[in-house]
């Protein structure tokens, strides 16, 4: 769903002013961050191939025949986004030639094999260019670390998880959204942008039709706007399927039903089994023509928000804004829709904001650089969504937000401000 919203969010690597740019020796700290997110999509890769799940480190170190240690720490790699906590342990070029050996018996493709090795060369480059050894570049990465602790929160928002699952019977294991706006081609002084959403991992606990994806634009007052949408996958018939991106769904062709209702469209995953025999991934995508004036004479936003109904283990928001747009980074906000059941007036949202520790973190450039390990096919669906809009992902710069166990009855929101027009 779509909309305007605010909490300022940095990334660790990134000041006031644009990105931390340490140089040492013509290497600088963002590249750096660059090698290491690319080597981290490039070995996830391997293991989608090799149908391992990274994460069980002692089923890998099982399957692949290689020691506990080497697997934990090539885990640590994947699961962990932030270089930060995770570069002082990416193996080195021979604990790296065990796991190849492992691929090369299995069947993996020696092409696949010699992609991840080149992208770890670029990172150990990049990392002796920089700092010389990972535990200086570690040191130099805590530093930059937002010291902030957000466990009880995340406690409390957890309890509140594993008991919504049993009052509303559903639950998920990722509920995703992802945004790319740019200037629309067919008029240059309006936005266009593709929106993707999802869940990875739902499941019914009790057999009933669940809304998935909410559908409607408003504008900064609170009032209806009108908008042209297209698939960006269009095979199927209904407007449910028109609506599903299939090849990152399982099933390919989930049921789903149009429900219109209080200005809302809603699309609802058809009854079905409980538990893990009706375990679905559905994943949404459309093309909005015309959404936003890319220009405002007086303050105003272009946003997006994901109403948040259904308990699942976190939220992940990418928001991917075009070179040419160069607005301050997003904002973010948790708006509470138990105490403000309805309206999204703009000028509202900082009163009905819940508190956030979390910040949003800017993404490295590419598809690689948006790579989370919950989500291993992620970086081909930036691929196919940049393809579809006609748009290199290069030209995007991207700012992800994670909640871990969020609060169902909110809604996530963020939004950039719109440009004054030009003279």
């Amino acid at each position: 769903m779509m909309i305007p919203s605010n909490t300022q969010t940095p990334s660790p690597t990134q000041l006031s002013n644009g990105p931390i740019r340490v140089d040492f020796s013509g290497e600088t700290f963002e590249d750096v961050v660059s090698a290491f997110h690319l080597a981290r999509a490039e070995v996830a890769a391997l293991f989608a191939l090799l149908g391992v799940d990274p994460t069980k480190t002692r089923e890998t170190a099982r399957v692949l025949g290689i020691n506990r240690g080497l697997a934990w720490r090539i885990s640590r790699m994947i699961r962990e986004a932030d270089p930060a906590a995770a570069a002082s342990d990416v193996p080195g070029s021979m604990s790296m030639s065990k796991l190849f050996a492992a691929c090369r018996d299995r069947g993996v493709p020696e092409s696949s094999i010699k992609t991840t090795a080149a992208a770890l060369s670029k990172f150990e480059t990049a990392l002796s260019a920089c700092t010389g050894d990972r535990k200086t570049l570690a040191m130099l990465m805590a530093n930059l670390a937002d010291p902030r602790d957000r466990t009880e929160a995340e406690k409390a928002r957890r309890t509140l998880f594993e008991g919504a699952c049993g009052v509303w019977g559903v639950q998920a294991q990722t509920r995703f959204v992802t945004v790319f706006l740019f200037p629309s081609r067919e008029d240059p002084t309006m936005l266009d942008a593709g929106h993707v959403t999802g869940y990875v991992g739902f499941r019914r606990l009790s057999s009933k039709p669940w809304p998935l994806s909410y559908e409607a634009v408003h504008k900064a007052t609170g009032d209806a706007a009108r908008f042209v949408k297209e698939p960006l996958d269009p095979t199927g018939s209904s407007e449910g399927q028109l609506q599903l991106i299939k090849q990152f769904c399982s099933p390919a062709t989930p049921e789903i039903n149009v429900v219109e209702s209080a200005g809302y469209k809603r699309f609802e995953l058809a009854a079905g089994p409980v538990g893990n025999q009706g375990l679905t991934t559905c994943v949404f995508g459309t093309l909005l023509r015309r959404l936003y004036p890319r220009y405002s004479a007086t303050p105003d936003t272009a946003g997006f928000m994901v109403i948040l109904t259904t308990p699942v283990e976190r939220v992940l928001f990418d928001f991917f804004v075009h070179k040419d747009l160069t607005p301050s980074p997003p904002r973010t906000h948790l708006l509470d829709r138990l105490s403000h059941l309805y309206g999204n007036i703009e000028s509202e949202f900082d009163r009905q904001s819940l508190p956030l520790a979390e910040q949003a973190r800017q993404l490295p450039r590419g598809a690689a650089g948006a790579m989370c390990h919950y989500i291993p096919w992620y970086p081909k669906l930036i691929e196919v969504v940049s393809e579809r809009i006609g748009h290199d992902v290069a030209d995007f710069t991207g700012s992800r937000f994670e909640l871990n166990y969020p609060p169902i009855s909110t809604t996530l929101s963020r939004r950039i401000d719109l440009l004054t027009p030009p003279n």
